[in-house]
C-alpha cells in the first residue's frame, strides 16, 4: 500500500525552479512554495526584477529560501545557465513549473509575420521544453520529480484574436501529457494548470475592455476573474504528496468559465 504523508502539502526539502516568477502568477507559486517550506528560485529576463522579488518573498516569510537567477526563456543557452546555477544554488531541482509566456500579438491568423510566430513558439514552448530537459535526467535518477506546465484554456479554443497564443498552450497541453505517459513509471508527475482570466499585468489589457469583460462574465459562473494566489494553491498540491496520484492531466482554473454556454 503506498504511504501517504502526514502533511498532503508540505514541501519541505524539495526545491524549485519558477520561470517568469518575478510577478503576476509566476511570483504568486514561488512565495506559496516558500510559505510551504521549499526553496525557489526567482526566474525571469530582469535581474533586478528576480532579485527584489527574491528578497520580498524572504522577508514576508522570514526565511532565506528565494534565490535570484535572471534568464530568458527563449534561448536555450539561457536555459541552460539557468538550469546549472539552480543546481549549484540548491543543490538539485526536485519541482519545475513552466510559467513564463509572452503574449505580444491578438489578432488573426493571416495577420500573424512568421517572426511573431517563432517568437511566441520559442517563449511559451520551446523554453519548457528546453528546461524540462534539462531537469529531467536529475530526477529520473533520483525517482522522483514534479514539473507543472501552466498552460491557459485559450489551449481549448479556437479564436480570432488569440492565435498564436493559443496554439502554444494547445502544445503545453499535450506536452504535459506527453511527458507524463513516458515518465509516470520514473516518480515523476507531470500535469497543466490552464488559468482563465486572472488578475495580472498580461491580463490588463483584456480586463480593461468592456466588450471583453461582458463576454467573460456570461460564461464566468462564479462572475468575477481569479487571483494569482488561485492558481498557486492549484500548482502547491500538485507539487505537494497530495498530488501524488495526479499525473497527466490539465486542470482548469477559470471560474467555470470552460463549461458554460
Amino acid at each position: 500500500m503506498t504511504h501517504i504523508a502526514d502533511s498532503l502539502f508540505d514541501l519541505s526539502g524539495l526545491n524549485a525552479l519558477v520561470t517568469g516568477s518575478s510577478r503576476g502568477i509566476g511570483r504568486a507559486i514561488a512565495d506559496r512554495f516558500v510559505q510551504h517550506g521549499a526553496r525557489v528560485i526567482i526566474s525571469s529576463r530582469k535581474e533586478d526584477a528576480c532579485a527584489a522579488t527574491a528578497a520580498e518573498i524572504n522577508a514576508r516569510r522570514r526565511v532565506e529560501a528565494a534565490i535570484p537567477i535572471a534568464a530568458n526563456v527563449s534561448r536555450r543557452e539561457d536555459l541552460e545557465h539557468l538550469y546549472a546555477k539552480s543546481v549549484e544554488g540548491l543543490g538539485q531541482i526536485d519541482i519545475v513549473v513552466c510559467n513564463a509566456a509572452i503574449h505580444p500579438y491578438v489578432g488573426p491568423a493571416m495577420g500573424t509575420s512568421d517572426e511573431a510566430m517563432r517568437k511566441v513558439i520559442d517563449a511559451n514552448v520551446m523554453g519548457n521544453h528546453w528546461l524540462i530537459q534539462q531537469a529531467l535526467p536529475g530526477m529520473i535518477e533520483r525517482g522522483f520529480g514534479r514539473i507543472v506546465l501552466i498552460a491557459s484554456i485559450a489551449g481549448h479554443f479556437g479564436s480570432d484574436k488569440f492565435y498564436s497564443y493559443s496554439i502554444t498552450k494547445a502544445a503545453d497541453m499535450q506536452m504535459g501529457r506527453a511527458l507524463a505517459a513516458e515518465h509516470g513509471r520514473n516518480g515523476i508527475r507531470v500535469n497543466t494548470v490552464a488559468p482563465g482570466t486572472i488578475l495580472t499585468d498580461m491580463a490588463r489589457g483584456m480586463t480593461e475592455n468592456k466588450e471583453f469583460m461582458d463576454a467573460e462574465m456570461r460564461r464566468n459562473t462564479v462572475q468575477r476573474l481569479g487571483d494569482p494566489d488561485e492558481i498557486a494553491g492549484v500548482v502547491v498540491m500538485l507539487a505537494s504528496p497530495a498530488g501524488a496520484y495526479i499525473n497527466g492531466q490539465v486542470i482548469n482554473v477559470d471560474g467555470g468559465y470552460t463549461i458554460s454556454f
